[in-house]
């Protein structure tokens, strides 16, 4: 039973790690729509937009599984 909380635990952790990555890779992209250089040209602004919204997706559903972890211990 011991090893089985320590699986989910380290599950948990990469949950979270992952979920912090994904945040920190969407708020990157997010920054690069606010360049004026990249906001002329419409379609790498939708690619930055829609990449953005995918990865603050991922961080969402990464956090979800964490907490859903986090209540089977």
């Amino acid at each position: 039973m011991e090893e089985q909380q320590k699986m989910i635990l380290d599950k948990i952790m990469d949950c979270q790690r992952i979920g912090m990555l994904c945040l920190f890779l969407s708020t990157f992209l997010y920054a690069g729509t606010l360049i004026p250089k990249y906001s002329e040209i419409q379609w790498k602004l939708e690619i930055l937009s829609g990449s953005s919204l995918i990865f603050l997706i991922g961080a969402c559903v990464f956090y979800w599984r964490s907490s859903t972890l986090r209540t089977k211990l």
